[in-house]
């Protein structure tokens, strides 16, 4: 009796499948895209088991360029993301107040985009609340730091460009940007 090799490695595979399907359920899932690095902000509740970090790239925002908040909501004691919350982000800096109202966070994990109009040292204050009552409030800080005129964010300029509605004489005119294609400046 002779076994060929496609059928050994299809027994070896649906054994695989079959090990796999029945042991997953069984193993916890510690595969968590926690927020890491240095320069991760974090705030603990210990009374209601709330653990919430917070980060935002880039490291050194610029004024008038696009900035991405970023939080991840845990559970303190097993580290498992809290599913189906709502959020409210407010940004102030003393002279104005943004809001991000009735964000749906369906797996702990979620970020915004927001632009800084000033240098300067901004709080996020981050409300987190399930259906039926609030988990979290949370504040968190973002520096962003003094720009030398002329100073520009290459990232933000070539994410203009590509939307260009209209480009002439190196000029790129947008729905509400235009700037010079020639003129980047650090």
């Amino acid at each position: 009796m002779s076994i060929s090799i496609s059928s050994l490695l299809l027994c070896t595979v649906t054994c695989a499948f079959l090990i796999a399907t029945i042991a997953t359920p069984v193993l916890p899932n510690f595969a968590y895209a926690h927020i890491t690095g240095d320069r991760t902000q974090q705030w603990i509740n210990p009374q209601d088991n709330v653990k919430i970090q917070f980060t935002y790239e880039p490291e050194k925002p610029l004024t008038g360029g696009p900035t991405e908040l970023k939080f991840s909501v845990q559970n303190l004691q097993t580290g498992q993301h809290l599913k189906d919350l709502f959020a409210k982000v407010t940004i102030i800096n003393g002279q104005r107040v943004f809001k991000f109202n009735n964000l749906t966070v369906s797996d702990g994990d979620f970020s915004v985009n927001s632009t800084f109009g000033n240098e300067g040292t901004y709080q996020v204050i981050l409300r987190i609340n399930s259906k039926d009552y609030a988990i979290a409030l949370a504040s968190f800080r973002v520096l962003v730091p003094f720009q030398p005129r002329g100073t520009i964010n290459l990232n933000y300029t070539d994410s203009i460009a590509s939307s260009c509605s209209i480009s002439r004489n190196n000029w790129c005119y947008s729905d509400s940007n235009f700037f010079n294609n020639s003129e980047k400046r650090i």
